[in-house]
Parts: C-alpha cells; structure tokens; sequence
C-alpha cells in the first residue's frame, strides 16, 4: 500500500488507457499475441520513432499437465509490425533478406535503427543463439545475420537483452531447456569480430530465473527485475547490472519494496523511472489491483504504485475501481517507451488473447520556466541602484590607487625606493609582514583583491581574486624586486582553508534532479565566503590538473549551460546524475564551459558543478568558456545576478574595505588565454 504524502515530489505509477486513432487494419495490424517483443528505434530523415513489433504468438491452447493455457507453437511467427509514433499507424513489413524462424518468448534490443534478436522457442524448438539484425536505417528494410566468433549464451527462451551505455549487449538468464539459468554476457558492439563474453560480476548476484525483465537506464545501468526460480516461485528483487571505468561490471541490489512478485511482465525505463506492469503470481494466477501497475523510481530509490510509495507488500483493496488497473492485468505483453510516452501491446489475460494498444504518460516535469519569477520592473530598477552603487564603489577604489600610487612616487623619490610604510596598530600583520603602502583601514578578507599600482589604467588586468594562501607568492610575481619576505609571511598569514563539508552542503541542496525549486525570493543559500572558499577548495584541484585534459570513454558531454539550472537537472534526470547512487563510478562527465550568463540560475550552476568537482575530481571535468570572463559575464547577466542575490556582502564589503569585490565563482577555471591574461 502506498502513500503519497510521504514524499510529495515522487510521482505514483501512471494511469494506462487505449491509444485513440491508431490506423492499421487487415494485415498491417499486429492482431491477437502474446510472448513478442516491442522495441524503439530512432528518427530518420523519412520516419519519426517507430515501434518495432516481431514474433510472439497468435494462438493459445491448454497446458497439458497443469490445465492453465499456453502458447501454441504451431502459432508462434516471424512477421515485423511497425507503428509510426507520429502519423499513428501500424504498417506490416516485409524486410529482404533470410528471417530468423518464427518464434516467440525471445530478446530484441534496439540499436540505433536496427534491431537484434536473440533466442526464442518455437514450431521447431529452441531457435538457436544467432544474433539477427533488422536494419531499418532506409526504406528498402533487409535481415542481416551476425557472424560472432567463439561461444555464446546458447539457445534459450524467457531471458532478457537490452543495449547497455549505447554500446553492449547483455544477455541475462533463461531457461535452456535443461535448467534455469543465472549467468550473463556481453557483446561489444564496437569492435570487431564479434565477440561474447562471459561476465563474472562482482557484488550480489541474482538467483537463477527466467521470464524476467532487463531494461537498460539512459545512463548505462542495466536493471533485471522479478522473474520465476527452477520451482516456479515468483520473484520480487530487483538488481542493477553495470560497468565500472576499469571493465569490470558489478551487480547491486536495488533498494524498496516491490508491490508484488510477478513473472512473464514488462518493464521499461522512462528517465530514472522503471515502469513495470501486469504479469502474474504462482499458479498463472494474474496479479491484480494496485500490483498491476508499479514504478521502480531508481533516483528515489522507492517502489510507487497508483497510490504513491510502497510501504507493504500486503495489497489492501480499496472501495475506488481503477480502470487503469485492470487493463494490465495481464502477461506475455509486450513494452516500449518513446519519450516521456509509455507503450504496451497484446498480451494474454487468463485463456483470452489480447490485441489491445495501451499508452500513458510518465511522472510530468514542470519546466524552470514555470518555477522562475517574472522580473518586474521594481526589480529592474533595484538591480540598476545596485549596479550604480557597485560602479560608485569601484571608482572611488581607482581613484584612492592613484592617489596612492602618486604618494607613493613622491615618497620613493624623497625618501629612496628602499623605504617602507609601517601598517597601522589595527592590523594583525604590522610586526611580521611590511610589504608596501596599505591604508590603515583595511581589514583583510580571507579572500583578497590585488591591484597592480604600476598599471592603474587597464582595469582587465589589475584586479585577481585570491585566497590569502596565494597572496605571498602574487606579490613577488607583481613586485619581483622587493625582498623575499616567506617566512615572516607563512608565519603572518593565517592560512583558511576551505570549510570541510561545504561542498557536500551544496550537493545536497542543489543535486535535486526530481525536486530541486527555484528559491521564491531569488535568496543564495551561500555568501560571499563560502563562493570564495568553495571556488578555493576547486581551483586547488584544477592546478594539479594538466592543461589538456585525456579522457576515455564513456563520457557524458554537456554544452552550453548559461544559468539554466532547471535544464541541467533535467538532463540529469533523464540520463543519470553524478553521485553514487547515480553513474559516477562507471562514467565521466565533461562539461565544455559557458555556465553562467543568460539563464536565471548561474550561481546554482556554477556552484554545483565546483562542489562536484571538488567531490569526485578524477571524474568531473570542468573546461572554461568564453564567458567565463569578467568582461563577458558583466554584459550577459552574470555580474547583476550576483548582485542582485547577494546585495549586501557585495556592496557592503566593498565601501566597508575600500577593494573592489568582485563575485566570480568561475574564476578557478578561466586558466585559459585570455586578454588580461595576455597582457598581464
């Protein structure tokens, strides 16, 4: 029994109901099956998604010992159906080329736009382990059969396959005729000669099983579910499948409570979600009420039925009929999903075979556009007193290093160039460290701005950001003829390091793919400090890194972000998030700069992405933009936003320490050319 209250931002199971409109009479429409398979292939220049209908099949008979009904061989086929998403219509194919045999309770896996299958059992027995491709890629549609070396899984039926990271193959448990079976394999899709191998994965293995599912996640986790033992129990666990970088795979057992025990169901994912539906119990018995419909939210890590999170595998009856419900109450079904949409054909529903198509739509994500507030024009003209007021600030900074910078000339030609100017009694540095003229007011930050005095009149080039542990070093690359001052300088500053654990503060507010709000005030939970501490913390780890960086694959890419924060949770949803429970032991990400600007969320992007690279830095690889620049980003958006969110630790600091502050949290990755740099 499930209840939704207890997390508000997890989504029940989805409701199904008919398809309406679909065209496809006579011989293009599928008809009456059960055991096919149901697969998605991807747009080509005269085609949207397809779904690829093939084998099963389309007659039944009772079971000679048990009573029950089952499929009748005689009836198992080999003809291909495909229905175009689009345009709504069932279309049969007759591709050239040699079929594979007819049968049914086989795998198919999409690659692309082809189709694999594999396996099956039909007139003439178990088909054999021979790969066959559907290449669907023109329209002149043609069978291949794969030649691979070595051996492989054999023949068998009621196992599972899916395409893993967009590149393997897997093959998981069955029945060979003789036994149930346990194992997997895997076949490179990107190298030649084919090959299968037989994985021995590390963690905890599932038990032998047949008439499972195995669907693969976007982001490279395959993931078996339910299925039957050699003793005909049904089974509830779920277990995910996947490679680590070193090329060795690992199973984990997924966590919550499954609604209900099932064989002979579907499953497939959405995102983050596996959508499971129908199947049934011990006996052929079919699994109905809130059971028939369930949703592995694989980023929550909790079990969903029609009523939210399942707490009991015990299904209390409720006095509301779901029509949903009992549409999927059946098995040997059959699932696809194009998108957010989820697709499910035929099946068998006690001794009745169906020909009915079913759709529903997965959990719906409310765009960032939705959640942003509209500025109005008090908001306008606040940000344009602020923006006056920082301008104010600056000049009056540029005009006191003139000033500063003329004195000092007076000075060094009166009194010679070896002379000093002593600190006032209110710094904490006036006995250990003598490095130049400072006015006696300025209270030192734990992060400083340097200005160069011999080049007041660029203002690109004077002004860094630094931590207090660099300044030391920064003041002998802008005054090489002073004296080496190091040691009374490492014993006069008093070294901040980086708050342990503020980086996991900001992952754990921000790193919200399913959840994460826009703040209703535009308030940033973090101050100047700590974007100041945490962009110390990452540019310490980007200095050990080299100036090109090598990867290997697999690695996700992500453009240009610009602030657009709800998106990049999004995308995380959709393919997998950095974290442990998501993909980040397995895959890299890379993320090609140009994070802040434009979008409304530039500090929560660019935070999040430090906070990550500070937490997993052998796998999160930042590389600056264009607008990672300070001139960039003071035009697009970026300079505003900070002031604009945090106005008084800007404005303030800067007139209270006469310095001009500058918020820029992507400063640790713009090592690369630039013009202050150049000229610097």
């Amino acid at each position: 029994m499930g209840t939704a209250g207890k997390a508000a931002w997890v989504v029940p199971a989805p409701a199904y109901r008919e398809v309406e409109g679909w065209e496809g009479a006579g011989d293009d429409s599928p008809g009456y099956r059960c055991g096919h398979s149901l697969t998605v292939i991807a747009p080509t220049k005269g085609h949207g998604p397809r779904l690829i209908l093939f084998g099963g099949a389309t007659a039944i008979e009772a079971g000679a010992s048990s009573g029950l009904p089952g499929i009748r061989l005689a009836g198992v086929t080999n003809t291909v159906h495909s229905y175009d998403v689009d345009k709504r219509r069932w279309t049969r194919l007759h591709p050239a080329g040699d079929p594979p045999s007819p049968r049914a309770a086989h795998s198919a896996a999409a690659v692309g736009t082809m189709v694999v299958f594999q396996g099956g059992i039909g007139p003439a027995g178990h088909s054999t382990d021979d790969l066959y491709v559907l290449d669907l890629t023109n329209d002149k549609f043609k069978w291949h059969r794969v030649v691979v070396q070595g051996a492989g899984p054999g023949p068998r039926y009621g196992h599972c396959m899916d395409l893993v990271a967009q590149r393997y193959l897997v093959s998981v448990s069955g029945n060979d005729g003789k036994r149930v079976l346990s194992d997997a394999w895997a076949l490179d899709t990107a190298q030649k000669p084919y090959k299968w191998q037989k994985l021995n994965p590390d963690g905890d293995r599932p038990s032998a099983r047949m008439y499972g599912t195995a669907s693969a996640r976007s982001d490279g986790m395959l993931l078996l579910c339910g299925g039957r033992d050699a003793s005909g129990t049904p089974l509830s666990d779920a277990y995910g499948l996947l490679m680590h970088t070193n090329g060795q795979w690992e199973w984990t057992l997924a966590p919550g409570i499954s609604p209900s025990p099932r064989y002979q169901h579907a499953a497939v994912f959405v995102g983050a979600r596996l959508h499971v539906t129908g199947g049934v119990l011990r006996g052929g018995r079919a699994i109905e009420g809130e059971g028939a419909i369930a949703v592995l939210d694989t980023a929550a890590g909790v079990w969903l039925d029609r009523n939210g999170i399942v707490t009991s595998r015990t299904l209390k009856s409720t006095n509301e009929h779901d029509a949903s419900s009992d549409l999927l109450r059946r098995c040997r079904h059959a699932a696809a999903s194009v998108g957010s949409q989820i697709y499910i054909y035929g099946g068998l529903r006690g001794d009745i075979l169906l020909d009915d198509f079913l759709i529903a739509e997965n959990a719906p994500f409310q765009s960032e556009t939705d959640r942003v507030p509209s500025t109005d024009k008090k908001s306008i003209d606040m940000l344009t007193e602020a923006s006056a007021a920082e301008a104010e600030a600056v000049s009056a900074v540029w005009r006191a290093a003139k000033e500063a910078s003329v004195a000092s000339s007076e000075d060094s030609l009166s009194e010679g160039i070896g002379s000093e100017s002593p600190l006032s009694e209110t710094s904490p540095m006036n006995d250990d460290l003598d490095d130049g003229p400072m006015q006696p007011d300025v209270k030192l930050h734990s992060r400083a701005v340097v200005v160069a005095k011999e080049a007041v009149g660029d203002l690109g080039c004077l002004v860094r950001q630094l931590s207090l542990d660099q300044f030391e070093n920064e003041s002998r690359r802008m005054h090489p003829a002073n004296n080496d001052q190091s040691n009374s300088a490492k014993k006069a500053l008093n070294r901040q390091r980086s708050p342990q654990g503020l980086h996991k503060k900001v992952i754990s507010l921000l790193l919200r793919p399913r959840n994460w709000n826009a703040p209703a005030d535009r308030a940033f939970f973090l101050d100047s400090y700590e974007v100041g501490e945490l962009c110390y913390a990452a540019e310490q780890i980007f200095m050990q890194e080299p100036t090109v960086l090598q990867l290997k694959a697999p690695v996700k890419v992500f453009g240009d972000l610009h602030g657009q924060f709800g998106d990049l949770m999004r995308l995380f949803d959709e393919y997998g998030y950095p974290s442990t429970a998501g993909d980040i032991t397995y895959i890299d990400y890379l993320f090609l700069g140009d994070y802040v600007d434009r979008g409304q969320h530039s500090l929560e992007t660019i935070t999040l992405l430090l906070a990550l690279k500070i937490e997993y830095p052998e796998h999160v690889h930042l590389i600056r933009g264009n607008h990672e620049a300070a001139d960039i980003n003071a035009l697009f958006g970026f300079r505003l936003e900070c002031i604009e969110r945090m106005p008084d630790r800007v404005t303030e600091f800067c007139k209270r320490n006469k310095l001009q502050l500058i918020i820029r949290a992507h400063e640790c990755v713009m090592d690369g050319l630039s013009v202050s740099h150049m000229d610097s």
